[in-house]
This record gives C-alpha cells, sequence and structure tokens, in this order.
C-alpha cells in the first residue's frame, strides 16, 4: 500500500513540474510564481527578465522545431529508400508487390498488408493467410469503390488505398494491429504517394514482361522462318542456276534476261534467310566465332564476287594495297558484314551510281564501303544499327530489308573486338567502315 501512495506522489510531482515549466515557458506577465532564487519580470531588470523570458520560449520553439525534424528524418529515410527500391529489378510482379507490401506496412504502422490485383487476384499478401487476403477482397468486392483512399472499421481498422494499373484498378489494404488502431491524415497521404509509386513499378514490370515475350516470339519466328526458307531456296537456286548455264536447253536472249533477274532476286532472298539464321544464333548465344588467320583483301573480294547480281547495275571501284592485310577474323561472318554493306549501297543507290570500296591496313584493319545514294540524316543515324529497326522515308519505302543487317553487322564487327561506323550526308551518299585489328 505505501508503495502505490509513493508511487502516486512521484506521478503527481512530476505532472507538477511539467505544468510549471510550461507556465514558465508560454507566460509573458507573470511577476513571481513562488521558486526561490526566482526574479520578478517587473523589476527593475524586468526589459532584460522579458528579453530573457522571450529567448528561452523561442530556444523551446527552435527546440521543439528541431526535435520534429529529428523526428520526421527517419520517415523520410524510409520513404525514399521505399521509392528507390521499387526501381530494383523484379523478375515479376508478385515479387515486387511482396517487397512494396514490407516497405508500406513500416511506413504507416500496419499489422499486416495485401495487394489485390485489377482482375481481383491476390498478387501478393504479408503477415496473413491467403485465406484471411481473400476475404478482404470479398469485403472491398462487396462494397464501394470511390477511387480514393479511405478506411474501413470492424473488424480492424483497414486503409484501402487504390492502385490504378493498366489492367484495371486494384488496390493496395493495409491493416491495422493492437498498436495502431487508427490511421490519420499523415498515413493516408503517405500511402497514396507511396501508392503512385507501386503502380508504376507494377506496370513497369508487366511491360518488361510483354517486351520479353515478343522478342522470345520474335527470336522463334527467326529461327523457324529462316530454316523452312533456306532448304526450298537453295533448290530454286539450283534450278536457276543450271537454266543460266545452259544445262535444261538453250534459252531465248528474253528468257536469258528474266532468268539473270530471277537469279539476282532468289540471291537477295537467300541473304535475307542468312541473316535471320545469324540473328536467330546470335539471340540464342549459340554465335561462336572461328577465327582463323586471314587476309582482308582477299576475304573482300570473295564477299564482292558473292553479290555479284545484286551489283550489276552499279559501278564497282576497288582500292586495295599490293600485299596482304593479316587478321584473324572468322572468315565467312567477316564476309557476312562486306556483303551486307555492299548490299545496302546497290539497294540505296540509283542504278549506275558508283560504290567504292577500300581496303586499308594501317593501325587497324578496314574496309570501308562509299555509295553515291540518298544518304542518312544524323539524327537517324543512333537508330541506325538498332534491332529490327528501318529508316523509313519517302525515298527507303519501296526498298526491302528485314531491318537486321546493320544491326547483325556491327555485333559481328565488335565480337572480333571492333566496331561498325557511319558517316552520312542527305542526299550525298553514305560511307560504312568495318574496323578489325590486325594480326599482331
Amino acid at each position: 500500500m505505501n508503495r502505490l501512495i509513493s508511487h502516486g506522489q512521484a506521478i503527481r510531482s512530476t505532472l507538477a513540474f511539467f505544468r510549471v515549466t510550461h507556465f514558465i515557458a508560454t507566460s509573458s506577465s507573470q511577476t513571481h510564481i513562488g521558486i526561490p532564487g526566482a526574479v520578478p519580470l517587473s523589476s527593475a531588470n524586468g526589459k532584460r527578465a522579458g528579453g530573457a523570458a522571450m529567448g528561452h520560449r523561442s530556444c523551446l520553439r527552435s527546440s521543439q522545431a528541431r526535435g520534429g525534424d529529428r523526428l520526421r528524418e527517419p520517415e523520410e529515410d524510409t520513404f525514399r529508400n521505399a521509392l528507390h527500391d521499387l526501381l530494383r529489378y523484379s523478375p515479376d510482379r508478385p515479387t515486387l508487390a511482396q517487397r512494396a507490401l514490407g516497405w508500406a506496412t513500416r511506413l504507416v504502422g500496419g499489422a499486416s498488408a495485401v495487394i489485390i490485383d485489377a482482375d481481383g487476384s491476390i498478387l501478393a499478401a504479408r503477415d496473413m493467410t491467403l485465406d484471411q487476403a481473400e476475404a478482404i477482397a470479398a469485403d472491398i468486392r462487396a462494397g464501394s469503390a470511390d477511387g480514393n483512399a479511405r478506411l474501413s472499421g470492424a473488424p480492424a481498422t483497414r486503409l484501402i488505398t487504390p492502385l490504378r494499373l493498366q489492367q484495371g484498378e486494384g488496390c493496395m489494404v493495409i491493416v491495422a494491429g493492437p498498436f495502431t488502431p487508427i490511421f490519420g491524415d499523415d498515413e493516408i497521404l503517405r500511402l497514396r504517394q507511396y501508392a503512385n509509386s507501386i503502380t508504376a513499378g507494377l506496370d513497369r514490370v508487366s511491360l518488361n514482361a510483354r517486351v520479353a515475350s515478343l522478342e522470345k516470339a520474335k527470336t522463334e519466328f527467326l529461327s523457324v522462318a529462316s530454316h523452312e526458307l533456306r532448304g526450298p531456296m537453295t533448290v530454286i537456286k539450283g534450278y536457276l542456276t543450271m537454266l543460266e548455264a545452259g544445262s535444261l536447253g538453250e534459252l531465248s536472249a528474253q528468257s536469258s534476261s528474266v532468268v539473270h533477274l530471277l537469279i539476282a532476286k532468289s540471291d537477295e532472298v537467300n541473304w535475307m534467310v542468312e541473316q535471320m539464321v545469324e540473328a536467330a544464333r546470335l539471340d540464342e548465344g549459340r554465335m561462336a566465332l572461328k577465327k582463323l588467320p586471314a587476309d582482308l583483301v582477299e576475304l573482300t573480294d570473295l564477299a564482292i564476287e558473292g553479290v555479284s547480281q545484286l551489283l550489276s547495275r552499279h559501278q564497282i571501284s576497288v582500292e586495295k594495297p599490293s600485299g596482304a592485310v593479316e587478321a584473324e577474323v572468322d572468315p565467312d561472318r567477316f564476309q557476312i558484314v562486306v556483303r551486307n554493306l555492299l548490299s545496302n549501297a546497290a539497294k540505296y543507290s540509283p542504278n549506275g551510281a558508283r560504290i567504292k570500296v577500300c581496303v586499308t591496313g594501317n593501325g587497324m584493319g578496314r574496309v570501308a564501303v562509299t555509295d553515291e545514294g540518298i544518304g542518312i540524316a544524323e539524327e537517324d543515324q543512333a537508330r541506325l544499327f538498332s534491332r529490327f529497326v528501318r529508316i523509313e522515308t519517302k525515298a527507303t519505302e519501296s526498298v526491302s530489308g528485314t531491318g537486321l543487317g546493320l544491326w547483325l553487322s556491327r555485333e559481328i564487327a565488335r565480337m572480333h573486338d571492333g566496331d561498325l561506323t557511319v558517316q552520312s550526308t542527305p542526299g550525298r551518299g553514305s560511307t560504312f567502315t568495318l574496323r578489325v585489328p590486325l594480326s599482331a
């Protein structure tokens, strides 16, 4: 009993102390409060005492402001960390949603939480069973959705925040715990801000998944289509070559000209098929270079011969050194790049225009292909080497292509520790330069 009385006296004494302290801090007219040694404010030193009291109050307010700032700092740090965490890579939406719930409960002091997707399914739940999460989802479906963060009552206080996703509207529900029976305006505002970032993060993951799915579909199409086309085109090219050589009988002059055109077109198709095959290998990580010591001059001559039909309507000039330019390259892949540059020069230049090929070996092995074609605008040159990208203009709308050639060529060049670059002026032509290291 004596212990209880002593405890009560201690509490009363503490409360009395805080009342006196508050009285000193807030009163400017009190003269004497009965504390031994206190100086009356109305004494001869009243001005000085009053100024001291005001200074004391100012210090208290500054101290309180600093204290409030210190209390808010951890909250702001938590909020920043929560936003930064949403920018981390997430393999799927449930993973991102699960991480977001951890931060959301910390931000408002919730005990458990659930994110409900636009279709009503449970995307993620924290500190509750799936049955509990589905029961909450059913309650929300049965209730009204006004599109704003709101509080829901029994059996436990819930803070419901909408998530306006691309697929439709979902929501995040934070359930209060025994020490957070209600949520205030600050918690609602903070959670609404965080919900906007969660929505953007979930939509970003969805978009990434769709892009990855499209890329996979493109790769599968390239692989299937290229292999399905390769066989028939080989047969067609074979018979056309036999017709041209007269192996199947003599042809009239008119038929010979038609066969010549058909062979050129079959070469174009075969070249596109070859690009598709190599692009599929590169996407699947199956492209392995077989580097051998080779002469870049000889390989360039072979590449020119391989597309001679495509170049037949243009004036071709070749500048090359008298000696060999030795480098370690994959001969087949090196010729793919040179053939692609020659093919583009022919397609984007008018008939009769000059195409210049220059092979040099000063410091680096270089093969430069210059045309007198339509040229490429400077703002389009950055996109030129992107996969499936073709620069569409009125001058190029009738030119066929897959949008793979330059992308594939630059990748092959870089696999050789080299590069492929372009210099171009609209209306005056382009120069594409392939660079590879020379043999040591």
